[in-house]
């Protein structure tokens, strides 16, 4: 009788309810797609940058990667020993000489960054054919560089640079291949030749970077740090991404919070008016042998439905458009392009949806309508039947 009872009085006054329920419902739906698709950003980026960029680990030569924003045009002198390749040859590893260069076509110059592997590694590491659009491996430059110098697959180009020894020197190259991992980082100004031709170029024999998959062994790590090598995980690469992507998740729930929040105060002052417009009926049920306990019960339930329903509709929204989001994506490659330089995002922004954490959403906006139910339950077993059936 009490359940049907609530089902009944919550829409009695169906615009004062509709209102309640949009309020909860777009604080769970908030919170839904703001966590959702910043989860999904994180893991979207960190599949990328390890599939494309770092693999489990990278190897520098000592000092480099707690300045490498100010030492990006000075790799070369952050060179790995070559006593080193003893120690990481049982790993599945890609030896690399990246440096920075410029690739002029008679009009403009532009800045890049070269990677020099071992081709046959580096599409085994990377599986770099997999992302080739146009061409085949050997002389591969990204998407965006090749759109904005209107090159393409067999074009020839010139590649300038500064050597180990601080010279210049330049060399003549031809595309023989054109790249788009959706990582902007990598697509923007990149260009991969092999390892052999990039020592060549700056007049050395050594290496400066190393991507390993797995796990490196406690006594492989103390050996390569006296050797002077830096070996950073790429949870440490992608460091200012995940903090700034836990941050923004932060920003999100306190928002969802406040929304919540006022979510409560609209339920607490719903019910206190449904409370105030049926004291008489609320009497009669007491006059009737309706013990204060039961009253409490109906007030109870009837905010914990409104909870649930408001609860529910924020999530069949929310969870549906993060799924849909988790499987398209959103194109950004205009706001990914601003932020390449500092932040490693992806062209796309895709959702993540977690079933498990989406629950725990839906099961709170119910719990904080049910608290803010109690209020006006508890004032309501308070009232005199004589006195408000008299009135």
């Amino acid at each position: 009788m009490i359940v049907k009872m609530a089902f009944r009085n919550i829409f009695r006054h169906r615009i004062r309810s509709v209102l309640t329920l949009a309020s909860l419902a777009f604080g769970i739906f908030f919170i839904i797609v703001g966590i959702g698709l910043n989860v999904g950003m994180e893991r979207r980026v960190i599949k990328i940058m390890r599939e494309t960029e770092t693999g489990d680990y990278k190897l520098y030569g000592k000092g480099y990667f707690e300045e490498k924003y100010e030492n990006i045009d000075d790799r070369l002198d952050f060179l790995i020993p070559k006593e080193s390749l003893s120690i990481i040859k049982k790993y599945d590893h890609s030896s690399r000489l990246i440096f920075s260069g410029v690739i002029t076509d008679g009009r403009y110059d532009y800045p890049v960054r070269v990677i020099g592997g071992d081709m046959k590694i580096e599409d085994s590491f990377f599986k770099r054919s997999s992302y080739l659009t146009h061409g085949n491996l050997g002389v591969v430059i990204s998407s965006t560089l090749a759109k904005d110098l209107e090159l393409h697959v067999g074009d020839p180009f010139v590649l300038r640079g500064t050597t180990a020894k601080e010279s210049l020197n330049a060399i003549d190259l031809v595309v023989t291949g054109i790249i788009k991992t959706g990582g902007l980082e990598f697509d923007l100004n990149t260009v991969l030749i092999d390892l052999k031709s990039a020592q060549e170029f700056t007049e050395t024999d050594h290496i400066n970077d190393i991507v390993l998959r797995g796990e490196i062994s406690p006594t492989d790590l103390k050996s390569l740090d006296k050797l002077g090598v830096e070996t950073i995980s790429y949870l440490d690469e992608l460091f200012d991404l995940i903090v700034i992507t836990k941050l923004k998740v932060k920003v999100v729930i306190i928002l969802s919070c406040i929304i919540l929040f006022m979510s409560g105060v609209g339920i607490v002052n719903t019910m206190l008016m449904a409370m105030l417009e049926r004291q008489k009926e609320i009497g009669i049920l007491m006059a009737n042998g309706l013990k204060p306990k039961e009253i409490m019960k109906l007030f109870l339930l009837e905010g914990s439905i409104l909870g649930g329903i408001g609860s529910s509709i924020g999530f069949i929204l929310g969870g549906s458009l993060v799924y849909y989001y988790e499987l398209v994506g959103i194109p950004i490659p205009d706001l990914a392009h601003e932020l390449s330089t500092t932040i490693p995002l992806s062209d796309r922004i895709y959702g993540y949806f977690d079933l498990k954490l989406n629950l725990l959403f839906l099961i709170f906006g119910i719990i904080i309508a049910a608290i803010a139910s109690f209020y006006p339950a508890y004032k309501a077993t308070q009232l005199n039947p004589i006195d408000v059936i008299r009135e």
